[in-house]
């Protein structure tokens, strides 16, 4: 009997080795790392916030810059960050912008050869940082400077800031669209979730009362590019 065993495991290779050449063949022929440019639209409630500002915008409140790099550990899951940033800019005034940061976990299967459907889960890094540059005029610079020879008056530049840190997480499900094996196109649509707390703001190292403006549950939507190699 331990003889048509020994007989049976050539047999049994020779129905293995073709599957494992596949295999290794699929997995090394895949593009491992994965950048992805984009944007995307989600719903913030800033009212507190624009409203101290005086000032909002579609552009400021609703839309992120997008940022992902991907590395592929298995045949069907990435690991990675992503960086998303919200920015809202006022000319000799306030500077406000969120970053959303994420350490990536992301599964993905092929439907077709071109067609890759994802999901996505990720906790998230998160901080909000409010800005101003100053500058003032100093006499001090101003009467040293003149003492060498020079005229006029010296100011001192300096840059002021208010900001909070706090987690969260993400998911998304998405379809990514192969244009050729190292260019695509990816949707996705998932949410967030942010523990905020407006009691945790710093300025200068002292702790303040920040807006109070809603980040949890928000719903999201995400377009980019996919570079891959």
């Amino acid at each position: 009997m331990w003889i048509d065993k020994l007989k049976f495991i050539p047999r049994m290779n020779q129905k293995l080795f073709p599957l494992l050449l596949v295999f290794v063949a699929a997995v090394s022929g895949q593009p491992k790392f994965h950048v992805q440019l984009g944007s995307g639209y989600y719903q913030p409630k800033l009212a507190a916030l624009n409203t101290a500002f005086g000032d909002s915008s579609f552009f400021s409140s609703n839309i992120l810059m997008n940022f992902t790099a991907t590395y592929q550990v298995y045949y069907n899951t990435r690991i990675g960050f992503g960086n998303w940033n919200s920015f809202h800019i006022m000319k000799d005034s306030f500077n406000r912008r969120f970053t959303y940061r994420t350490l990536i976990v992301e599964t993905y299967y092929f439907q077709w050869n071109n067609i890759e459907f994802n999901f996505l889960l990720a906790p998230m890094w998160n901080s909000c940082d409010i800005s101003m540059d100053i500058e003032n005029t100093n006499t001090e610079w101003t009467d040293l400077i003149s003492s060498f020879g020079n005229t006029g008056t010296y100011t001192v530049k300096s840059k002021a800031i208010m900001n909070s840190s706090w987690f969260g997480f993400t998911s998304s499900v998405g379809i990514r669209y192969y244009l050729k094996s190292s260019l695509g196109l990816d949707l996705r649509i998932g949410f967030t979730s942010n523990f905020y707390d407006k009691a945790k703001w710093k300025y200068e190292g002292e702790t303040i009362t920040g807006p109070a403006i809603k980040l949890d549950a928000l719903p999201l939507l995400r377009f980019g590019i996919v570079f891959a190699r």
